[in-house]
C-alpha cells in the first residue's frame, strides 16, 4: 500500500518534526513516503501529487487546517479511492465536525507514534488501531486511547534524514528534549496531561550533532526547557562543546524560578550570541494569572533578564485578552515589560485553541472569538472590540519599530519618561490611517 506522510508548512524555513519522526520509525514499511509542502504551493498541485497514493496522512495545525481540508477535498476529486488520514493537535479535540466531512476518512486523536504504526500494520482492520476515529455505516467509531509511547524507542532515530541536507541550513530545525509541561496554563495544550516525559539523551545528542553540522537555527519545542535544571544545563554543556560557528539555539525558559546554578552557568560559560531565551510573561495581572492557573514572579524575571542578557538574546511574550485583564491592566503590563528592553517583545492576542480550558469555559467571561483558525479573541467582558483595535495598533508599531531595530534610542527615551504604550498606539493609529491597515 502506498502511504504518504505530509503537511503544509506556513513558510519554507519551517520543517515538521512529527512526520519526520513517524517516517523514520516506520520506514521499513514498503510503500511509505514523506514530503513537506509550503503554503505557497498551489493547493491543486499538492492535491494532484497526493492523489497517486492510496492513503495520505496529514499533520494538522492551527496554521494549516484550512488548506489541508481543501487539499483533501481536491484529492477526492482526483482520486475518490484515496483515503485521507488526519493527525495533529488541531484535530485531536472537537473533531466531530471534521470526521463528518466526506473528504476525511480517518482521524488519529492522540500522540501519533503508536496509532500510526498500528494503522500501517492492521489496515484495513481499523478496530485494531488505537486512538482512531472513522465512520462506519454512518456511525462514528472511536477506538480506545493508545498506550503511552515509550520514548526510549527514539534512541536511534534521526527525524531529519528525509530533509535534503542542502535545505537544512536555511530552515528553523525543531528539536524536542521533553514532551508535556509541568504547568497547566488554561490557554495552552502542552499542560493538559500535567506530565513531563524526557526523551533519551542519546536521541537529543544525536539530533543536535546532526543539526549543528548541517543546520543553523535550532529551536527546542519544550514548553518549559528548564523544568529540570540539571537536565537543561547538561544540554547547554553539550551544545557549547559541539556547536559550530553560526549555530543559534532557542529555548522557552521559565525565568521566575531563579535557578541560581543555571543563571551562573549562562553568565560564565555560554558564548555570547548563540542562545536565545523566550520567556512567556503573558500578563502581570495576578487575578488573570490565577484564573488561567499560572504563577508569576515578575521581580524574579527582571533579575533573571538583567543577569543573563549580556550573554543571551531575550525574547519576551505578552498575551492580550486573558480573563480579568482590562485595557489599563494590559497597558500596565506592557509598559513594565517593555522597560526590560528585550530585543524582541511579542504582543500576542489570545487564541481559543481546541481542547484548552479557556475555550471550554469561554461563556463565563463573555468571550467572542473567531470560529475559524486562528480562533482569535474578538471581545470579552473585559475588552471591547474598539479596545482590541487600539491594542492592535500598538502591536503593529511595536513590530514595525522596536522588533525591527528602528528608532531604538527614541523608544527607550519614551519608555523611561512617558507612556510607551500610548506612543506606539499613536504611531500605529497614524500608520493605519495613512496606509489603509
Amino acid at each position: 500500500m502506498k502511504v504518504l506522510l505530509t503537511t503544509i508548512n506556513s513558510k519554507y524555513i519551517h520543517q515538521n518534526l512529527a512526520i519526520g519522526l513517524l517516517y523514520e520509525l516506520n520506514k521499513d514499511y514498503v510503500g511509505l513516503s514523506v514530503k513537506e509542502f509550503t503554503s505557497k504551493v498551489p493547493l491543486a498541485k499538492i492535491a494532484g501529487y497526493c492523489s497517486s497514493f492510496e492513503v495520505v496522512a496529514f499533520s494538522c495545525y492551527i496554521w494549516n487546517i484550512k488548506q489541508t481540508l481543501e487539499v483533501a477535498r481536491q484529492i477526492k476529486q482526483f482520486n475518490p479511492e484515496c483515503k485521507v488520514l488526519l493527525g495533529g493537535p488541531e484535530i485531536s479535540y472537537e473533531w466531530d465536525d471534521i470526521i463528518a466531512l466526506p473528504e476525511v476518512d480517518f482521524i488519529i486523536t492522540d500522540e501519533g507514534e503508536v496509532p500510526f504504526a498500528a494503522f500501517l500494520k492492521h489496515y484495513p482492520n481499523l478496530s485494531l488501531v488505537p486512538g482512531l476515529v472513522w465512520q462506519r455505516n454512518g456511525e462514528v467509531v472511536c477506538t480506545d486511547a493508545p498506550e503511552v509511547f515509550d520514548l526510549d524507542n527514539l534512541k536511534e532515530i534521526n527525524p531529519y534524514l528525509s530533509i535534503p541536507v542542502e535545505e537544512l541550513r536555511n530552515k528553523v530545525c525543531y528539536v524536542e528534549a521533553s514532551r508535556g509541561c509541568p504547568n497547566r496554563c488554561g490557554f495552552c495544550l502542552a499542560g493538559l496531561q500535567n506530565t513531563l516525559r524526557y526523551l533519551p539523551m542519546e536521541y537529543v545528542h544525536n539530533s543536535l550533532l546532526y543539526l549543528m553540522e548541517n543546520g543553523r537555527v535550532v529551536k527546542f519545542l519544550d514548553r518549559t526547557f528548564n523544568a529540570n535544571q540539571s537536565f537543561a544545563i547538561s544540554i547547554f554543556q553539550f551544545i557549547i562543546k559541539h556547536h559550530r560557528p553560526g549555530n543559534i539555539f532557542q529555548f522557552e525558559i521559565k525565568a521566575d524560578i531563579l535557578q541560581t546554578e543555571l543563571i551562573e552557568f549562562v553568565r560564565t560559560q555560554v558564548p555570547k550570541g548563540i542562545f536565545r531565551f523566550e520567556i512567556g510573561i503573558q500578563t502581570l495581572n495576578a487575578k488573570s494569572n490565577s484564573e488561567v492557573k499560572r504563577r508569576l514572579n515578575f521581580e524574579n524575571i527582571k533579575t533573571f533578564v538583567q543577569q543573563v542578557s549580556e550573554r543571551v538574546e531575550i525574547h519576551l511574550d505578552l498575551i492580550v485578552g486573558l480573563p480579568y485583564d482590562y485595557y489599563d491592566d494590559i497597558k500596565y503590563s506592557f509598559e513594565e515589560v517593555f522597560k526590560l528592553f528585550a530585543p524582541q517583545l511579542q504582543l500576542g492576542f489570545l487564541k481559543f485553541l481546541k481542547g484548552t480550558p479557556i475555550r471550554r469555559d469561554y461563556k463565563q467571561h463573555g468571550y467572542r472569538f473567531q470560529q475559524q483558525p486562528p480562533y482569535q479573541i474578538m471581545e470579552s467582558n473585559y475588552l471591547s472590540t474598539q479596545e482590541l483595535d487600539r491594542i492592535e495598533h500598538v502591536e503593529h508599531a511595536l513590530d514595525t519599530y522596536w522588533n525591527k531595530k528602528r528608532a531604538l534610542h527614541t523608544l527607550r527615551y519614551v519608555a523611561l519618561n512617558h507612556s510607551i504604550f500610548d506612543f506606539l498606539k499613536g504611531l500605529g493609529t497614524y500608520w493605519s490611517q495613512h496606509n489603509g491597515r
